[in-house]
């Protein structure tokens, strides 16, 4: 199911279940560009992992600056996975109204809580987690030797 959502020449479109190939071939250029440490092949993993996804995604005129994918973590957790604004994008308040869209499905939903994860190396994603009502819930060090936080938000 899709639906667009219109500011300015940004329009917002929202994805439930799996994007078509062409939408994926989109963001997994936009991920790359936006990731130093990106991993093509996990992406395309975690994409075709998982059927219940939720994608929000971000376009100026026909190109795609934006994008927001969770799914569901457990019954009663939805997980924000990985979202990103393409650079000269970015501090116009659009991560922020993605990830808006994003907890209002979850909530929509009946999901109880958001949660998350981000890295040291991405505080503009941390300070937005942090200014959006998340809490640090606890770190651990993943099979690579990236030291990940675990952000929750209460959805109730």
């Amino acid at each position: 199911m899709q639906n667009g959502m219109g500011n300015d020449n940004n329009t917002y479109t929202t994805i439930e279940g799996s994007p078509d190939s062409t939408v994926i071939s989109k963001l997994l250029e936009l991920y790359v560009e936006t990731f130093s440490d990106a991993d093509a092949e996990f992406f395309k993993q975690r994409i075709s992992d998982h059927s219940k996804l939720y994608t929000v995604l971000v376009f100026h005129d026909e190109q795609l600056i934006g994008f927001k994918i969770g799914y569901p973590y457990n019954e009663t957790t939805f997980y924000s996975w990985i979202g990103g604004v393409q650079t000269g994008f970015r501090k116009q308040g659009i991560g922020s109204k993605l990830a808006e869209l994003q907890e209002n499905f979850a909530k929509k939903e009946g999901y109880k809580k958001l949660r998350t994860k981000s890295m040291n190396a991405y505080k503009p994603m941390m300070i937005l987690n942090l200014k959006n009502g998340f809490d640090i819930t606890k770190f651990y060090t993943n099979t690579k030797g990236q030291t990940k936080i675990v952000f929750e938000k209460d959805l109730t």
